[in-house]
């Protein structure tokens, strides 16, 4: 099994991709997993953003009172 991993990082977003061969049911399951924490992730700083944003607005809503 041979993985490569090629990282680049683009105007402050890092970008991941990942090839794997051959494509045995080994290397899929671990790509999925791979995949599945990729997720979780990019849902926690998504919730994050979104909180902060949250924050944000709430803040500005206090001072024009």
């Amino acid at each position: 099994m041979m993985i490569q991993v090629s990282q680049t990082t683009k105007g402050g977003r890092t970008q991941i991709r990942i090839a794997a061969t051959p494509k045995s049911p080994q290397t899929r399951a671990l790509l999925a997993q791979f995949k599945k924490g990729v997720r979780t992730i990019e849902k926690k700083w998504k919730a994050h953003a979104a909180a902060a944003k949250k924050r944000a607005a709430k803040g500005r809503r206090g001072r024009r009172r």
